[in-house]
């Protein structure tokens, strides 16, 4: 069993420790920055937008030709999903509890000139099981975030998002968890980002520092009737209107594309080949176009402004960036 999981299962006996070494990886990973810089001052927007992406493999292992797409497109800023938590059987209890899967292995190094924001991504299935405890699950969340940023040089961190589909039900426990992490985060200079989808920019803001409007798998994926789930303009504009939101708020679109199998009307799988088709089976295509995202961040930004801090790209994946130009995605970048 690893280390990382063994502090979640055994969560109650290694509390204290992970306080701990969440505190004295803080220190290191910040400096001095406590000391200079509130977290409500880092979070104002900058002067200078910037160009962000997210990295959503397990394996953190870039090739030269995505190292160049970062130069060429001058991203400073990669959102980095570290681990997921779920819940699974624990080892311990036998009892199922939220646990760390998926954790990201960092093969490379950190492109120079580039800043990571660790993600943790967690399920709606592990938030309901948090409920009472959030406080001592948010403690493990930032130490093991923290502990795998020095044990990877991964620099220095002033930001952690949180990444999570809740719902107006289990809101309540998301924002006591978000308060928690917020409050580790902010005693050391740190800053706490959310995503947001857009069913939940009609509920009250999370309890964070700003937020990231997910512009990507928007429509109803096992519907045959959907035309794009990935980003359709018809799916995103009941959702909008023209607001002030009370958080910084940023936006992500979608530079990836896959398959939608279907067999006899009925939903079966994402799949990379689109060709493949047996009896009774369809595959639906699904990649936005550059003119379909355009419009998209058109209509956002006409009603909810333009990015505090910068647009943001899914996902850092030669095999899909490869599908559109250096212009379109600078087209996209463009503020």
């Amino acid at each position: 069993m690893s280390v990382q999981i063994y502090l979640f299962e055994n969560m109650k006996k290694l509390l204290k420790l992970c306080a701990v070494v969440a505190l004295a990886a803080l220190c290191v990973c910040c400096g001095n920055n406590s000391k200079s810089k509130s977290a409500q001052e880092q979070t104002k927007p900058s002067k200078r937008l910037e160009n962000s992406i997210y990295h959503w493999k397990t394996t953190f292992e870039l090739d030269s030709t995505e190292i160049a797409f970062l130069q060429r497109h001058n991203i400073s800023r990669i959102y980095t999903k570290m681990f997921d938590i779920a819940v699974e059987h624990s080892f311990v209890s036998s009892m199922l509890e939220p646990v760390p899967i998926a954790t990201t292995k960092f093969v490379s190094a950190v492109p120079q000139g580039v800043e990571i924001t660790p993600v943790v991504y967690i399920t709606i299935e592990a938030l309901r099981a948090m409920e009472g405890k959030e406080a001592e699950y948010a403690e493990l969340i930032v130490a093991r975030v923290m502990a795998m940023c020095n044990h990877n040089a991964l620099g220095k961190i002033r930001e952690l998002q949180l990444d999570c589909d809740w719902t107006q039900q289990t809101k309540r426990s998301y924002d006591k968890l978000c308060k928690a992490v917020g409050k580790l985060l902010s005693d050391s200079g740190l800053s706490l980002s959310v995503t947001l989808r857009l069913h939940q920019l009609c509920q009250d803001a999370p309890v964070a520092d700003r937020v990231v409007l997910m512009l990507y798998n928007t429509g109803n994926l096992k519907s045959i009737k959907t035309k794009n789930s990935i980003l359709d303009i018809a799916d995103v504009r009941p959702y909008l209107r023209s607001r002030n939101y009370p958080l910084p708020m940023d936006y992500a679109y979608p530079t990836f594309g896959w398959g939608v199998k279907f067999k006899n009307g009925e939903f079966q799988a994402i799949v990379t080949d689109t060709k493949q088709c047996a009896a009774g089976e369809t595959i639906r295509s699904e990649r936005p176009t550059v003119a379909e995202i355009l419009k998209v961040k058109a209509l956002v930004e006409q009603q909810l402004d333009r990015p505090s801090r910068g647009n943001i790209i899914y996902h850092l994946d030669n095999s899909q960036l490869k599908n559109y130009t250096d212009d379109e995605i600078s087209q996209i970048f463009a503020y």
